[in-house]
């Protein structure tokens, strides 16, 4: 005979290491988002403060100074976002014999946890980082190999235009464009400048993170993508989340157990001068 197990403590012990690890490692928005509260939120509701000092005015020197007060600023983040997920585990003991089975599916559950908050600030017609970028430039009809690297590029010449330094640059692209940058480095003979640098960052280029993403805005087609390209600065998006509940209950209509988690979350930008976005389309290769 099977012992009795205690399943209410060991489904969530398993779930809450799967879903923090794979949510925070694999989510985009704390790759980009840099900056951190002091105080940070505990659940839905709740508004968190990011601290920041005003710029001191210039003036000319006549002979006397006149002394500002420096005042302190305060950005406000709501977090307002809440997303879950819930599944059925149907035979415990099955389950915790083979955990692999259930961490795979927690990894699953953590995926469509970071797609939903990923696609919120970034894959959206209505995304804060599509919205709220302070530059548009000029789209790229045509995205092609001769193309790629002179529209990826302008990203970075116009950061550097807001001040914006090399190191503090990200952008996004979608894998299209990514291929159209590999292609473009085999016909130019300049793969040297794009470098894998590991973990989720494609390539560095021009002083740029390059990140590829599959949750940028794409008003076009799968097979004829129109994508939203973003870049920015590490501070010019906030971003903040709690991993609220994990829990295991018995379904009283079965012998299951109901495993379910709640992601609460917010995001806002805060320097839509240091947030640069390009309309870009795919086009086929006729040279290469």
């Amino acid at each position: 005979m099977a012992a009795n197990v205690n399943a209410d403590a060991f489904v969530p012990q398993i779930w809450d290491t799967q879903v923090i690890r794979v949510l925070h490692d694999n989510l985009y928005a704390r790759k980009v988002c840099k900056a951190v509260p002091a105080i940070r939120a505990k659940g839905a509701g709740d508004t968190v403060y990011f601290n920041g000092l005003a710029t001191p005015t210039v003036a000319a020197y006549t002979g006397s100074i006149t002394y500002s007060a420096l005042v302190s600023s305060q950005v406000a983040l709501l977090i307002d976002q809440q997303n879950y997920v819930a599944f059925e585990v149907t035979d415990i003991e099955n389950q915790m014999a083979n955990v692999d089975l259930q961490g795979s599916q927690a990894s699953e559950a953590a995926y469509q946890l970071q797609k939903a908050a990923d696609t919120y600030i970034f894959g959206s017609a209505t995304a804060p980082a599509v919205v709220d970028a302070g530059t548009t430039l000029a789209a790229d009809a045509s995205c092609d190999s001769a193309t790629a690297l002179s529209t990826v590029s302008g990203f970075s010449r116009v950061l550097s235009e807001k001040g914006v330094r090399d190191g503090n640059k990200w952008i996004m692209i979608p894998p299209w464009l990514a291929e159209k940058l590999d292609l473009a480095g085999v016909k130019f003979s300049i793969n040297e400048g794009i470098n894998g640098t590991g973990g989720m960052a494609w390539a560095k280029y021009r002083g740029m993170d390059v990140y590829e993403c599959n949750y940028l805005y794409n008003s076009g087609t799968d097979a004829a993508p129109v994508t939203t390209v973003i870049a920015g600065s590490y501070n010019a998006i906030v971003y903040e989340d709690v991993l609220m509940k994990s829990r295991a209950m018995e379904r009283e209509a079965s012998f299951g157990v109901g495993v379910s988690s709640l992601h609460v979350f917010g995001a806002k930008v805060i320097k839509p001068t240091e947030l640069v976005k390009r309309i870009c389309t795919w086009a086929d290769e006729t040279a290469i």
